[in-house]
């Protein structure tokens, strides 16, 4: 995975010279990858060795068409704008997968020209570097924290053992990536930049790279897998970089019921405060929740969903959407009910506030029903709801604070809602599984494989949230016990 990026106040511009044609050199002593490896060893030597061939004057031409070829729209006129962190991605695949114009890599002319001179350990791995240094797509099976990581390439199904301890830090299981397994000199690690997406996106990335396999195999039915990752990376990368894009996008998010979020509210006059306060007592779709926080000297109701209480549904959407779900209970051991909205009495007046349209109106109809003539329709009040979500960097770089203890009670009641959030989605239709519950889709081998995908994701999301400190919120070993999983 890509390093944590940079405030864009810190965004570099690089101005290519007006000669660059036949100018342009690389200073070997400031060199960025000799800046990544520190250590005077073989390896360190060999890099430096490789940059400032690949660096000459007379690649200048083949340099520029690389750069605009792999940062696309991040070339203005002459100006390229990127971030430190981009050049290592961008360095590998120059040196070894980029073809210049008479169609000889690189590397591979690195090893003809150079190659016959080097000691024999340099040699050695330049040898392994040529057969190996490959963009592979990837799936992270599991982290060993300080060590590295196993990941699956997910082409075919090869796994390998990863001693990167960068990667055991910045990577988290299911993660599918864009890496580069490297022979170090003793062991197997990551080379320039590993792009990532989470598994909700693997199917899109998977069916990408199987489009451009499928069609590389056509063009080359002779071809190996290496040399597809090889001569298609960049494809493979900008399918990668375009659903990166889509997922830094914010989600919609909707109610529990699929309806858009707006902050609605109805007022009215109230004839009677105490009779309106009675019949509220007395209808069980309303709890009274004491004195109002936000307005002295009124009351606070809480509108449930129980009794009379309906508010029509729409089906989620695949993809792009998250539902806000707020539940209810007076504590441990009582039921737990979802919260449509909030009443607030006062003496003269009464507004019912709810987060959807569709729950305004029939929060209002069942305030007909209960009131009666005791309060009249005065206006209704809607407006834009804008939910604020931190930056991914703010929430990179927020400190983990901890967590106060939950009291027994508490606990008692965390623990039911979890039981229960689980209990419901086993029954509850998914769009990503057919709009079958996941009881239902278990029972085909299909099925079998689009749940154990979806569980992947919610193992990531349970990881994520325990990095955060926070709780889980569903029992995904009960989940895969009752789906017979394993």
């Amino acid at each position: 995975m890509s390093k944590r990026k940079r405030p864009p106040h810190d965004k570099e511009s690089a101005l290519l010279p007006p000669d660059f044609g036949e100018s342009y050199q690389a200073p070997p002593s400031r060199s960025f990858l000799g800046r990544l490896f520190s250590r005077k060893d073989n390896e360190a030597a060999l890099r430096a060795k490789i940059e400032q061939f690949t660096f000459q004057p007379r690649f200048s031409k083949d340099v520029e068409r690389a750069l605009r070829l792999y940062f696309g729209k991040k070339f203005k006129g002459r100006t390229l704008a990127i971030e430190e962190e981009e050049m290592p991605g961008f360095q590998e695949w120059w040196i070894h997968d980029f073809a210049p114009s008479d169609g000889q890599r690189l590397i591979d002319r690195f090893a003809e020209e150079v190659g016959p001179s080097l000691p024999e350990a340099e040699a050695k791995l330049l040898a392994a570097w040529r057969a190996m240094n490959r963009l592979r797509l990837c799936e992270v099976q599991s982290v060993q924290p300080g060590t590295g990581v196993v990941v699956r390439d997910l082409l075919n199904d090869e796994t390998l053992t990863i001693n990167d301890r960068s990667a055991s830090r910045s990577m988290r299981r299911w993660m599918v990536i864009l890496a580069r397994p490297h022979q170090a000199e003793d062991r197997v690690c990551f080379t320039g930049s590993s792009p990532a997406l989470t598994p909700r996106d693997k199917q899109e990335m998977m069916a990408a790279a199987q489009q451009l396999w499928n069609d590389y195999k056509a063009q080359r039915p002779e071809a190996a897998l290496l040399d597809f990752y090889r001569d298609r990376s960049l494809d493979l990368l900008r399918a990668m970089w375009r659903l990166q894009e889509e997922a830094m996008r914010p989600p919609t998010v909707l109610t529990a019921e699929g309806h858009a979020l707006v902050h609605a509210r109805a007022v009215y006059a109230v004839r009677d405060a105490k009779a309106v306060a009675e019949r509220l007592d007395e209808a069980e779709e309303f709890n009274y929740a004491g004195p109002s926080n936000e307005h002295p000297g009124a009351e606070h109701y809480n509108w449930l969903l129980r009794g009379r209480s309906r508010v029509p549904e729409k089906p989620m959407p695949d993809k792009g959407a998250v539902a806000l779900k707020t539940d209810w209970s007076t504590g441990s051991g009582q039921p737990v009910y979802r919260s449509l909205g909030d009443i607030t009495l006062g003496k003269g007046h009464l507004e019912l506030e709810c987060m959807s349209r569709e729950r305004l109106e029939a929060g209002k109809a069942l305030l007909a029903e209960v009131l009666g003539d005791l309060v009249k329709h005065r206006r209704d009040r809607v407006k834009p709801f804008k939910l604020e979500a931190p930056s991914r960097m703010e929430r990179d770089e927020a400190p983990l604070r901890p967590r106060p203890r939950l009291s027994r009670q508490e606990q008692a009641l965390a623990q039911e809602l979890l039981d229960q959030y689980t209990a419901e989605w086993l029954e509850t239709p998914i769009p990503a599984l057919n709009h079958l519950s996941p009881r239902q889709a278990v029972k085909t081998p299909e099925g079998r494989a689009e749940i154990s995908e979806l569980l992947k994701y919610l193992e990531y999301l349970d990881d994520e949230r325990r990095e955060r400190g926070d709780p889980a919120t569903m029992d995904l070993a009960r989940i895969k016990r009752e789906l017979g999983l394993g």
